[in-house]
């Protein structure tokens, strides 16, 4: 089978890119209302609460809103429940400690630097989304609120009013999921993915029945393009799910996030396709019918799989085409692994404390040391001035961190954005042009709800601007709700804001000027570790009976399935860098989030082959089944150190040698012909998803060997240049 090169379209130029960027961002898509609605009720109520009680320091209560998981229920009521015993620990640990070292500046100086140390590595480190923001909350306010000479009695119940103040926070954003979930039930990671699958359904079926693509389809799949899967990663996740789960479901949404984009730009260059093609189109159409209702029933596939043909004049077709037809693999009944599996899938992530490579990545130290050198920078000079209001920027270091977005110049982007907004505009706008008129509660809840609605709806964007929202809303209810009271003295506000800006400077300085990374670069790094992780894992030969075996598996499927979610996340990030070679990285970006679809899907085929591997089946397996399974896995391995090898040469040199590797899937025909008549039905079986892995592979080392990485597109009548996509 022959494949065919294809380019995505993207802007070449920031300043053209960014104003369409922000109106695709900002656009509504389904669900995002209600979510923005859920947000501003929880904020509101617990404003109204904590002004209505009297509580103090009160604004990181309404920022739980934004904080909080929101993939199902239980995920919901479990970020609750960790958030307030962390608030509940701090509150007894830290204060204990703070006293015991606060009587000399010497060892409160030293106490200050240790209690932010540790605060870094639990944002670095910890596994339990909850548990991050509760240590980073408690350790940035208690820090703050012990600050020399303070009264002990006063600074013990400061901290008492603050956890009550986020505890409140906490049970009101449960309460008002409790509500939602029993009016709207449904799920949300299956709410996202449906209307995505329908609309290049419904495009599809424009294309069958030779009718224009109706606007609304191509409004939608532009939108959704430009929105991407981030949110859809994020509630894979950190939802409760099983590790064999969440990997098909993370391998799902990258295939239906690649297809909105290669639909998208077939949408916009094709109002309808030629009367040869349609027939096709029928086919993708019927195909995704069928993964919409098993995706639903958590059913089996019931149409033959598609077959990926080229399509000349219109190759964005065979790429839909394509991803497509790797997706009832994932349903299919023939890759669910039998429970003994379970020893490499369904490792006990649910009672782990630290990420896999918490204490052996030399990145984490990195980062921990840049960000407790920022946020003892801040406290070294409001303390050397005097200045106690500027603590807040302590604080902001803290929650600054808590982003897993890409690259150190897109965090600051947003951080500055979010702060102008909600700081400057909003916060010191609103203490100058609306508060002297407001007498009322009921004139500051609507403020206040009209300014959270503005963050929320910023908050639900993709990870490319969404932590702009957060930003945004923490600068406002730091100037509005540390007090009970509405706050129209200006000093106060204009220290706070100064106190933000403080924080985000000294984050940018660390970590802009002395620790430089390149999105671009760390994501093909991050992918060419990730091939020769796959090369690794594709040629290991553990045994069953050997726990050290089964344990480096896990440990590997672990590491793979980590590296996917970093070069998702510096690929978003490398639209927001700058310079001349800004246009040859988006090339290698539109290649790598392509090919990585690829990857996942090779990442998920995979298991029940290597539980076969591990486990076998009920029937001894014949010598020659034995040859062929290693001949094609070490030939797996072979390919994948190869494109690591040329892709790593490629970001080196920046040149690229076009060159045709031999067919993988001959080479398994020819070999499965030859022992069919030796082997038995569960090895044809086995042989079978074996070709299936075959040609994935083969079109990833077709792309690989044909394409330069760093390539610019070749302008052509039938590509796009409109939209920019986003996923991978």
């Amino acid at each position: 089978m022959a494949y065919e090169p294809i380019d995505l379209p993207h802007r070449e130029r920031f300043s053209d890119w960014f104003p369409e960027f922000l109106k695709k961002e900002l656009a509504p898509y389904p669900g995002r209302g209600a979510l923005v609605a859920r947000i501003v009720i929880s904020a509101t109520l617990t404003m109204i609460l904590i002004v209505t009680f009297r509580i103090p320091g009160g604004f990181i209560g309404a920022l739980t809103a934004f904080l909080f998981s929101r993939e199902n229920l239980i995920s919901t009521a479990r970020s609750a429940i960790s958030m307030i015993v962390w608030f509940l620990l701090g509150a007894l640990f830290i204060p204990v400690g703070a006293r015991l070292f606060s009587s000399t500046p010497e060892t409160h100086f030293l106490w200050v630097g240790c209690s932010l140390f540790l605060a870094f590595v639990m944002l670095r480190c910890l596994a339990n989304y909850a548990m991050v923001i509760g240590s980073a909350i408690v350790i940035g306010n208690v820090v703050s609120i012990w600050y020399l000479p303070g009264p002990a009695e006063t600074n013990v119940e400061l901290t008492l009013w603050f956890i009550l103040a986020t505890s409140i926070g906490a049970l009101v954003t449960l309460g008002v999921e409790v509500v939602f979930r029993g009016l709207h039930g449904g799920d949300d990671l299956v709410e996202g993915i449906d209307p995505r699958l329908a609309l290049i359904e419904n495009l599809m079926r424009d294309y069958a029945n030779g009718r224009p693509v109706s606007p609304a389809t191509q409004a939608g799949l532009a939108q959704f393009a430009m929105v991407g899967a981030s949110g859809l990663r994020r509630h894979v996740a950190r939802a409760n799910y099983g590790q064999l789960y969440r990997t098909q479901m993370t391998t799902l949404v990258s295939l239906v996030a690649r297809s909105i984009d290669f639909g998208a730009g077939l949408a916009s260059a094709f109002p309808s396709l030629p009367a040869e093609l349609r027939q096709r189109a029928g086919r993708i159409s019927r195909s995704l019918a069928d993964i919409r209702s098993c995706l639903r029933t958590h059913g089996q596939p019931a149409h033959a799989p598609l077959e990926p043909l080229p399509s000349p004049g219109t190759p964005l077709l065979s790429e839909v085409e394509s991803m497509v037809s790797l997706m009832p693999s994932i349903f299919s009944g023939e890759n669910a692994p039998d429970p003994g599996v379970e020893a490499i899938d369904d490792a006990p992530t649910a009672s782990r404390i630290f990420i896999p490579d918490a204490f052996s990545n030399p990145e984490h130290l990195r980062y921990v040391l840049g960000g407790t050198t920022a946020a003892m920078l801040c406290y070294v000079f409001y303390v050397s001035l005097d200045w106690p209001n500027l603590s807040t920027s302590i604080l902001t270091c803290l929650i600054t961190a808590l982003t897993t977005i890409g690259s150190s110049r897109q965090k600051q982007i947003l951080r500055v954005a979010g702060f102008v907004l909600g700081g400057v505009i909003a916060g010191i706008g609103a203490q100058i042009f609306v508060l002297p008129y407001i007498d009322s509660i009921v004139g500051f809840t609507l403020l206040f709800a009209t300014m959270t609605a503005i963050a929320a709806w910023i908050a639900t964007s993709s990870s490319r601007l969404s932590y702009a929202g957060v930003q945004f809303a923490f600068s406002f209810y730091l100037i509005h709700l540390s007090e009970f009271h509405i706050q129209t003295d200006l000093t106060i506000g204009r220290d706070r804001v100064l106190g933000v800006l403080l924080g985000i400077t000294m984050m940018w300085l660390v970590f802009e000027r002395f620790f430089p990374h390149s999105a671009a670069d760390e994501m093909v790094r991050i992918f060419v570790v990730n091939l020769r992780l796959l090369a690794d894992f594709s040629s290991s030969s553990p045994r069953a009976n050997n726990p050290a075996d089964i344990l480096k598996i896990r440990r590997q499927r672990e590491e793979i399935y980590r590296r996917f979610g970093e070069v998702t996340a510096q690929s978003d990030a490398v639209p927001f860098e700058t310079g001349p070679s800004r246009a040859r990285d988006m090339a290698a970006r539109d290649r790598i989030r392509r090919w990585q679809a690829s990857l996942r899907s090779f990442y998920l085929l995979e298991v029940p082959l290597v539980r076969f591997r591990i486990f076998g089946g009920t029937d001894p397996r014949s010598q020659p089944f034995r040859a062929f399974e290693n001949d094609f896995r070490f030939e797996c391995a072979r390919i994948f150190r190869q494109m690591a090898d040329d892709l790593e040469s490629q970001h080196a040199t920046r040149a690229h040698r076009i060159s045709t590797p031999a067919s993988f899937v001959d080479r398994i025909d020819s070999t499965s012909a030859t022992i069919a008549a030796e082997i038995s039905e569960s090895e044809r079986t086995l042989i079978r998803a074996t070709r299936t892995i075959a040609e994935l592979v083969d079109r990833l080392q077709s792309q690989v060997a044909s394409e330069g990485l760093y390539d610019l597109p070749q302008t052509s009548a039938f590509l796009p240049t409109a939209a920019e996509p986003n996923s991978g």
